[in-house]
This record gives structure tokens, C-alpha cells and sequence, in this order.
């Protein structure tokens, strides 16, 4: 099911109705200042999803750094690390 995408006046004046939609019936919500998107609004269940989903990723690149990283001096293994764990974040914000 696509986005509706709907204006942060229309998001408060229909509030409860929003959330019900979302919780209940799984739509999803941009909600746009100035036509530009701001905020999302899903249910708790597909957040819960979006979660995992992410925790599975970070795994999958610190599983990838530790087949890489094999007999690396521990100084270097943590910068490494630390390189990752910085990329994940900045991909993360994108």
C-alpha cells in the first residue's frame, strides 16, 4: 500500500483518524510542511519490522568486518570498526 501523503494541517485535524488508519489498518503517512516530507507516521507493527530490519543489517556489515578483519592488530580492527560503525550511522541519516 502506498504513502498518502498529506499536509501537517490536515495531519492535525484528522490526528485520530490517522493513527487508527495506521495502526489498524496498515496505511502509511508523509506528512509534508510546504510540500516537502517531514515526519512519517506507520503502525507500531511495521515499525517493529523496520527495527529488525535494521539490527539484522548492522549484524550482516560487523559479521562482514570480522571476516575482514581476521589476524588485523586489535588497534587497527578497532579504527576499522569505528570507520563502520560511522558509515552505518551517516546511511542511517540518509
Amino acid at each position: 500500500m502506498p504513502a498518502l501523503e498529506i499536509s501537517v494541517a490536515k495531519a492535525k485535524s484528522a490526528f485520530s483518524e490517522i493513527l487508527g488508519r495506521a495502526a489498524y489498518g496498515g496505511q502509511r503517512f508523509i506528512i509534508q510542511r510546504r510540500g516537502k516530507p517531514l515526519a512519517v507516521v506507520i503502525g507500531m507493527d511495521e515499525y517493529e519490522e523496520f527495527l529488525a530490519f535494521k539490527r539484522a543489517r548492522r549484524l550482516m556489515r560487523f559479521q562482514r568486518l570480522r571476516e575482514v578483519a581476521g589476524d588485523m592488530p586489535e588497534d587497527e580492527a578497532l579504527a576499522l570498526a569505528q570507520a563502520v560503525a560511522e558509515d552505518v550511522r551517516h546511511q542511517g541519516a540518509a
